[in-house]
C-alpha cells in the first residue's frame, strides 16, 4: 500500500520539531510518544497539504434502492432527483451519483464485506485509518445508531467490531469530561485505560516512570492547547442526554454525525464510518407517516402500491441524514479534505437483487468530479467503490478497480 501523507507527515518531522520546541514542548517527548506526535504531525500536514483528501467518511444504509426511483439526471444545481435520492437535494453537487451498477454478494447478512474484500480481511475504515493517521488517537471511528445485533461493518486484524452506537458514550471517549480544564485532557483520557491496564505487569520504578510519562504527556497537551486554543477546536457538539429509543433515531444519527466532523475537524481521527441500522433494517421514524420498521416498508409495507411509496418515503429520509453529515462537513470546512462514499448491500431490496445498485461519493474539493451523475454499468460494484475513493486519498488497496470518470 502506497500513501503520499505518510511521506509528507515523515518529511515534515525535523521542522515540527523547531517550531514546538519553542513553544516549549519537549523533543524528547514528540519523538517517544506517538499520541504527541501523531497529533502535531497531523495538525501540520493539514495546514501544509493543499493536495489529496486526508480524511474518509464511510456511510452504510441499508435496504438499496430502486433505480427507477432513485437515479438522479443532470448535472449541477438543475441536477433532478429521484423520490428516493431526493434527501440529497441541499448537497448534490457535492456528490457524484454512481448508477446501474452492481454488488458483489448482494442481500441480507452481508455487512461484514460491504467495507472489506472478504470476510477475513479488515474493513476500508480501519485500512484507510492506518493509512492516513495511524499515530492519531483514534485510528477510526465506527458508529452506528441502533446497529448492533445483526452484524457488523469494522474488522480489525480478523476481529469483528461492534458498532459504537452510544453517541453520549462515544462523546465521553473522545472528549472527555475534563474538556476545558487543566487537567489531563480528552486526548490523554483516550490512551488512560490502556496505560492503567498494563499497570500490574510492570515493576514499581516501572510504573512511576510510566506515570511520570502520563504528566509530561498532560503538561505537553495543556501547552498545545495553549497553541492551537484546545483539543476541541471549540466545536464539541452538545452532549445534553435524551432517550435512545426509535423515537429519536433521527436526533441520535445527527448527533452522531456532529460528534464524528468535530473529531475529524480536531485531528483526532482520520477515518470515521456511520451506519444508519443494520441489514435487517429493524428500526422505525416516527416521524415519517410509515409508522413500522423499515424492512416491513421494503417487504409487504407499499400497500399494495408498485411505486413503494413507504420503501421509498424511509429511504430518501435516509439520505438526508447522510446529507446531513455532508453538510457538516462542508460548514466545518473540511468536506473538501475528505472522501465521502455511501453504499448498501443490495440494489432493489425487494427483490435482494445485485443490480442494478447505486452508490454515491462526495467531498474531496477538486479531487472529485461532483454535481454529476455517472451510469458505469454492471461492469463496476462496491468493491471498485472503496478502491476509488481510497485512491483519491492517495492510497492503494489491492482489491477493486479504479471507477472511470470519478477522479478529477
Amino acid at each position: 500500500m502506497k500513501d503520499k501523507h505518510l511521506n509528507n507527515m515523515m518529511m515534515s518531522r525535523r521542522r515540527l520539531l523547531k517550531v514546538f520546541m519553542a513553544s516549549g514542548i519537549s523533543a524528547t517527548l514528540i519523538r517517544t510518544s506517538p499520541l504527541i506526535s501523531g497529533l502535531l504531525v497531523a495538525r501540520d500536514a493539514e495546514a501544509q497539504d493543499a493536495g489529496l483528501p486526508n480524511k474518509t467518511v464511510s456511510i452504510y444504509i441499508p435496504g438499496g434502492s430502486i433505480a427507477s426511483l432513485w437515479n438522479p439526471s443532470g448535472s449541477g444545481e438543475s441536477m433532478q432527483l429521484g423520490a428516493m435520492s431526493a434527501g440529497y437535494e441541499p448537497v448534490k453537487t457535492e456528490c457524484n451519483f454512481m448508477v446501474n451498477m452492481s454488488h458483489s454478494n448482494a442481500g441480507h447478512g452481508r455487512m461484514p464485506i460491504l467495507l472489506a474484500e472478504n470476510w477475513g480481511s479488515d474493513s476500508y475504515d480501519v485500512t484507510m485509518g492506518n493509512a492516513l493517521g495511524p499515530n492519531l488517537p483514534f485510528r477510526y471511528l465506527n458508529l452506528g445508531v441502533h446497529s448492533n445485533g445483526q452484524g457488523q461493518l469494522t474488522k480489525d486484524n480478523r476481529n469483528h467490531l461492534p458498532f459504537q452506537e452510544n453517541p453520549f458514550t462515544v462523546f465521553k471517549m473522545v472528549f472527555g469530561s475534563t474538556q476545558g480544564s487543566n487537567s489531563k485532557t480528552p486526548i490523554i483520557d483516550a490512551h488512560m485505560s490502556a496505560a492503567n491496564a498494563i499497570k500490574s505487569r510492570l515493576a514499581g520504578y516501572e510504573i512511576q516512570r510510566m506515570n511520570d510519562h502520563l504528566d509530561a504527556m498532560s503538561d505537553t497537551q495543556k501547552r498545545l492547547d495553549d497553541l492551537y486554543g484546545g483539543v476541541s477546536c471549540g466545536i464539541a457538539p452538545d452532549n445534553t442526554e435524551f432517550g435512545l429509543t426509535f423515537d429519536t433515531f433521527s436526533q441520535q444519527a445527527r448527533l452522531q454525525a456532529d460528534i464524528a466532523v468535530a473529531a475529524l475537524q480536531c485531528n483526532l481521527t482520520s477515518s470515521v464510518s456511520l451506519a444508519f441500522g443494520n441489514h435487517q433494517s429493524e428500526f422505525r421514524i416516527p416521524e415519517l407517516n410509515f409508522q413500522g420498521h423499515y424492512h416491513n416498508a421494503i417487504h409487504g409495507g407499499s400497500n399494495g402500491q408498485p411505486n413503494y411509496p413507504y420503501y421509498t418515503e424511509m429511504r430518501s429520509h435516509l439520505g438526508s441524514l447522510s446529507a446531513y453529515f455532508i453538510q457538516k462537513l462542508k460548514a466545518a470546512g473540511i468536506l473538501d479534505s475528505t472522501i465521502v462514499l455511501e453504499t448498501s448491500d443490495m440494489g432493489h431490496a425487494d427483490k435482494h437483487s445485485a443490480n442494478p445498485c447505486s452508490y454515491l461519493i462526495a467531498g474531496g474539493g477538486t479531487r472529485i468530479n461532483r454535481g454529476v451523475v455517472s451510469d458505469m454499468g454492471s461492469g463496476y460494484n462496491q468493491h471498485d467503490l472503496l478502491h476509488t475513493a481510497a485512491k483519491a486519498c492517495g492510497v492503494s488497496l489491492d482489491f477493486g478497480k479504479e471507477i472511470p470518470g470519478i477522479i478529477a
